[in-house]
This record gives structure tokens, sequence and C-alpha cells, in this order.
């Protein structure tokens, strides 16, 4: 059967020398999913490849699936947006390597998902655009464990049903996602303790249209909040440690005398 020919845009999210010339990609693509490629002859391309096939780089591709393989085959690479900041800037790259790394954990082949692909151009743009990284990157969790299907509850007690109020100090159970009262929690439960401007900016969050998502505002307390909410539901959520945020958190070790997200 012959080769088929197609084309999509995609994010580079990972890249590795093959063999003397060729490389090999992983890319977030906007009509597949995840997708595997192989770059024949890319480290030694002087027009085809040259400074397109970098990390988080945005592009439009033309790739060859062969039933036969593993990996399609790319055939051209159209660059849309480098995000050279990112890479030049290492704060900025930290915190994109996290983005990147919730996307390799949770992105399968063949599972194409316009929102989270929509979701996270937004995220590297802005990132690169320095607008406060570390907010992008709050801003970006909170929506992307909706659309993966853990979206945190943040309406009441997951134990009474209690809504929340503004004189009462909730906290986040990891372990099912949603928020507890004082009355109701236990010894021995994973919990986050949450103010009630940071309960109510992350509600603002998951139902804002991702062109306003930059309009919201977070720093200080909040900030640190929910950073450490959305760091521990994720090492929850997937039973592993989240190796790009243990570089977060040295290079804010090496910024301040206490570890501080702002």
């Amino acid at each position: 059967m012959a080769a088929i020919s197609r084309e999509t845009e995609a994010i580079v999210l990972d890249c590795f020398e093959h063999g003397e010339s060729d490389v090999i990609l992983t890319l977030l693509s906007r009509d597949a999913g995840r997708l595997s490629v192989i770059a024949k002859g890319a480290k030694r391309s002087k027009k085809r490849f040259v400074n397109k096939l970098e990390l988080f780089s945005f592009l439009h591709i033309t790739y060859q699936i062969s039933p036969n393989r593993n990996l399609s085959f790319l055939s051209e690479a159209e660059l849309h947006t480098s995000f050279l900041n990112i890479r030049q800037n290492f704060c900025l790259y930290t915190t994109a390597s996290i983005l990147r790394e919730f996307l390799l954990i949770t992105i399968r082949e063949g599972e194409a998902d316009e929102q989270l692909f929509r979701l996270s151009l937004w995220a590297l743009h802005n990132i690169d655009r320095h607008l406060q990284p570390l907010a992008i990157l709050a801003l970006f969790l909170i929506n992307f464990y909706g659309i993966i299907g853990y979206r945190p509850d943040f309406t009441g007690c997951n134990m009474c049903n209690k809504q929340t109020t503004v004189n009462r100090r909730y906290s986040f159970d990891t372990t099912t996602g949603g928020l507890i009262c004082p009355d109701c929690s236990r010894q021995g439960q994973r919990l986050v303790r949450l103010s009630h401007g940071t309960i109510k900016m992350l509600q603002s969050a998951q139902i804002q249209p991702l062109e306003r998502l930059h309009r919201l505002k977070i720093s200080g307390n909040l900030l640190q909040e929910s950073l450490s909410l959305l760091h521990d539901y994720g090492r929850q959520l997937f039973q592993r440690e989240i190796i790009s945020w243990r570089l977060l958190q040295k290079q804010q070790s090496a910024n301040h005398d206490k570890p501080k997200y702002r």
C-alpha cells in the first residue's frame, strides 16, 4: 500500500538525534494528537529543516504515513513561530517545560483535541511574551485538567455539599479533586489550604473563554496557593513526580531565601 500524505499544524514537544543525520520528533498536532515522525537528513539540511525542529516550535508540516512503519516520515516543515524567547531565557524555558511534560504524559496517538491544541498554543505565545509566565502556567493547568477529564470542583465541600463562603477556610483534596471544609477534614487526607480569593480566581479561570483568559491577574499568595494545588493534583493524578517542576523549585530557591512563586 502506498504511503498517505497529510498536512497539519504541530508543536514540537520532543526531539532527539537518530543515526548520523536523522532526527526523531514527538509532536502535538492539531489533527492527529500525538504524532511521532522522523526527519531524514535533518542534521545535514540547509533548507528544509534548518532552525525549524527545535523544542516548542510551531510548525505547518507535511508528513507521510506508511502502513508498515511505526514512525511517519516528515517531508516538509514550515515555521510559523519559533518561540525563540522561551529557548533563550532559562526562566521561560523552565516554565514551558512543565507545560511540555504534562502534554507528553497525557496526549495519545490519533486522539486529536482542538481545545487542548489551542490552549497549548495560547500558553506558549504568552510565556514567550514574558506575560507573567507562572500565572500563565497556572491558567494553563486549571484548564488542562478540565480538558483531559479531571476538572477540579471548587463549588463547595465534597463531603457535606455546603457551598463555599467568604468567612470559611477551605482545603483542596488532591485525591478527590474537590474542596473540603474545616468540619469535614480528616487526618491523612492530601490537602492544600486555599484562601477564598484563590478559590474564586480558579473558578473564574475555569469559565473564561480562551481569548480573555490572559486578563486574569494572579500574583502573591493567590499564585503560590494555585501552583501548589495544581502541582500536587498533577502528582496525584499521574502517580509520578513532575520532573520539570523540580527545576522550577530550584530556580525559585536560587532567587529567594525560601521557594516562592511570583
